[in-house]
């Protein structure tokens, strides 16, 4: 899906307004423009694997990657997820995105499942 800033600025509305299941995490420059963005959700409770937690969206803006800004938002994700009482942190990120991947490799991830989708039809 093609990023779309006022779909994603309702969006963020409807997501803050549950801050007991979600929360929202942002990096800031010195200059205080924003550059980096993470949600994690605690979503489900799986009879397999106990409660999971969801990283939805971890962004960093082109020109702030590889300076500790993606850990630092991953790592506070986690940890808030590991508060809240899940099990597990879960993140899908789209097969072309290998750079992305070796990031989550290096921050202890592993590869864990295949995931597929159905998307409604609009």
């Amino acid at each position: 899906m093609d990023w779309d800033r006022d779909r994603a600025v309702e969006r963020t509305a409807q997501l803050l307004a549950h801050e007991d299941v979600v929360a929202l995490f942002e990096a800031r420059s010195d200059e205080d423009q924003l550059v980096g963005v993470a949600s994690v959700y605690v979503d489900i409770l799986s009879v397999r694997f106990g409660r999971r937690a969801s990283i939805e969206d971890l962004a960093v803006h082109p020109e702030w990657r590889s300076r500790g800004v993606g850990s630092n938002l991953l790592a506070a994700a986690r940890a808030w997820a590991h508060e809240q009482g899940a099990d597990y942190v879960f993140l899908e990120s789209g097969l072309a995105r290998t750079e992305a991947h070796r990031f989550y490799r290096r921050e202890g991830a592993t590869h864990a499942a295949a995931a597929f989708r159905w998307s409604s039809e609009r």
